[in-house]
């Protein structure tokens, strides 16, 4: 899913006039070894191996929820919490 919404955002300036454009900031994932070779290929700035430091990060505006459902509810809400935008599609209400 975190490369159809890295095309999406690449493709905006085509179909959109959007004000803002958004940056390839830092990707988070769970294992330094493949969070690297992702940050690398698909042109992430940087990368953290923890959401949670993630989204403390200064300069970091909006964070996109691109992993499995069940996670979102949890991010979705610690990313509301610090003051940051959420993009996150098909949110996990079923563990409400």
């Amino acid at each position: 899913m975190g490369k159809d919404h890295r095309y999406a955002y690449l493709g905006m300036p085509f179909f959109f006039h959007p004000e803002v454009m958004p940056v390839r900031k830092a990707i988070a994932g769970r294992t330094e070894k493949t969070v690297t070779k992702a940050a690398e290929r698909f042109g992430w700035e940087s990368y953290e191996t923890s959401w949670e430091k993630l989204i403390e990060r200064k300069g970091i505006d909006l964070i996109d929820i691109a992993i499995p459902n069940y996670t979102h509810k949890e991010i979705a809400i610690a990313v509301a919490k610090v003051g940051k935008n959420v993009l996150c599609e098909k949110p996990d209400y079923k563990s409400q």
